[in-house]
């Protein structure tokens, strides 16, 4: 019989997890920890499962899916607290015996649903037929794929790569659309979907009317899903889909495989044209061992060159120039949304500004990572500045401090903060370097910077008062660091 109590110590696994602060999670774990609360603050997590697995048959203990029970909604209280909304799914499951002879028979087996079922379509059929397989087209009502899930849930995406994977604001924007259209626009459901493939054992055409034998979706889980997540249908529509059956296993697998081939539309990918995008790719053509595809995707691989990923490009001059906090948690929206997309990438911005204040973040990295090394060399002081460098927002914070203090850390009056420059470009290690500099002048003052990080970094104002903590103290030392503050002045090109 499975033991209640190490169900139970899933509780304490989420507690520790989302609910602690860094420096209080064991040192092993702590780089794994911070890395997920990363990601799920970034949103690229939409759904996080906790296992209880064992060896024996489940359900032989009631009380251990009372326990799953427990922890299923206490981890979404918690989870949801720390992302700030409920975009993130808890799942808790018993994985024993059973499930795990379900899940190596479904790896086995394409097809895991073998019911019979009667297809409600637009009596409407195309069929094609080959040598090693034989396919019809169609379209079937939305009704019918939403009830289709709602009563075989992710059994019926058996043969497909992924399952449906939720919707929200911050991650799977797509689906949300999804949904809205059924909701708002169904008659235009057809045009602006571009349908599913499924599976099949076989399928038996009448006058139009479709019987399938068997079925997996193994492209359109997400339309899928998104049908099957709406609460109501208002009204019904149509949903191009086309059935394949196969019986040759190496087909099949090159069927899978090319039908979840295509790439994500990325914000950044309808950007890529625009104007400015076009205009930044050109300057940097100043700049052979650079590379910025201003958000172009191409097959060809970058060799040699110091490339500039668009969003952490966007990123860190948003961090720089306006809030840290939005550029920390809605690092993609920069891209996706119009008004802070035009506030960062406008006539004034430069591939010179660029280079300045990517590089300012790369000499983060790289401070961050000379710190780890030291090990057990490290100082006190050091030890305190990895701490803070550890914490989720610390970069993008320290960014913005430095961008606040940058007329004490210059010396003189800065106009327009968007035409900093180095007075040399070309070479981007020499860049970084100094940048350690001022980095090493800076961050011995992170405590002033610790409220700001406090369960993450999301309160500008707090973030700000931060700063202008940094600002005052950098002011204050100024004339006694004047030697480093002054010869990185030199290098950087202030217009007056």
């Amino acid at each position: 019989m499975a033991k209640v109590n190490k169900a139970s110590d899933l509780n304490t696994a989420a507690s520790w997890v989302f609910a602690r602060e860094a420096e209080d999670i064991p040192e092993r774990i702590r780089d794994a920890v911070q890395e997920l609360q990363e990601s799920l603050k970034n949103g690229d997590i939409n759904t996080v499962y906790f296992w209880y697995v064992h060896n024996m048959n489940e359900m032989n203990n009631p009380a251990v899916q009372e326990e799953l029970n427990t922890v299923q909604v206490s981890a979404q209280k918690l989870v949801s607290a720390f992302v700030g909304d409920n975009s993130v799914k808890i799942v808790a499951l018993e994985v024993g015996n059973n499930t795990i002879e379900k899940w190596y028979n479904n790896s086995n087996k394409r097809i895991s649903i073998e019911d019979t079922l009667v297809v409600e379509n637009n009596s409407q059929v195309l069929e094609i037929v080959e040598k090693n397989w034989k396919s019809c087209v169609t379209a079937v009502k939305g009704s019918w794929l939403r009830e289709l899930y709602l009563r075989f849930e992710d059994d019926l995406f058996s043969g497909n790569p992924r399952n449906y994977l939720g919707a929200g604001k911050r991650k799977n924007k797509i689906n949300l659309g999804i949904m809205n259209t059924v909701q708002k626009q169904p008659e235009n459901f057809w045009a602006y979907n571009n349908g599913l493939t499924a599976l099949v054992n076989d399928y038996e055409l009448d006058e139009g009317e479709v019987t399938v034998k068997g079925i997996t979706i193994i492209n359109g889980a997400q339309s899928t899903g998104a049908i099957g997540a709406v609460e109501n249908l208002e009204a019904d529509f149509l949903v191009p889909i086309r059935f394949i059956v196969c019986n040759d296993p190496k087909i099949i697998e090159q069927i899978i495989s090319n039908n979840n081939k295509q790439n994500e539309i990325l914000p950044s990918d309808l950007r890529s044209n625009d104007t400015q995008q076009s205009r930044l790719r050109k300057e940097f053509e100043k700049y052979p061992q650079l590379y910025y595809s201003g958000g172009r995707r191409n097959s060809v691989v970058i060799r040699n060159k110091e490339v500039f990923d668009p969003y952490t490009v966007a990123q860190t001059l948003y961090a720089f120039h306006i809030d840290c906090v939005g550029a920390y948690n809605s690092k993609k929206d920069i891209w996706d949304n119009d008004k802070k997309y035009s506030n960062i990438f406008s006539d004034q911005l430069s591939a010179e500004h660029i280079i300045f204040v990517y590089s300012l973040g790369r000499a983060i990295d790289e401070y961050k990572i000379e710190l780890k090394n030291k090990k057990d060399i490290r100082t006190s002081a050091e030890d305190g500045m990895l701490n803070y460098l550890s914490k989720r927002g610390s970069k993008m914070l320290l960014i913005y401090a430095i961008s606040m203090s940058i007329e004490s850390i210059l010396g003189k009056k800065v106009l327009d903060p968007w035409r900093l420059k180095f007075n040399d470009s070309t070479d981007f290690d020499k860049l970084v370097s100094y940048w350690k500099e001022i980095i090493g002048i800076v961050l011995p003052f992170h405590t002033s910077l610790e409220a700001a990080l406090v369960g993450g970094l999301n309160n500008s104002e707090t973030a700000k008062n931060s700063c202008e903590k940094i600002r005052a103290t950098v002011t204050s030392v100024r004339k006694a660091l004047s030697s480093v503050l002054d010869s990185f002045a030199r290098k950087v090109n202030v217009i007056m």
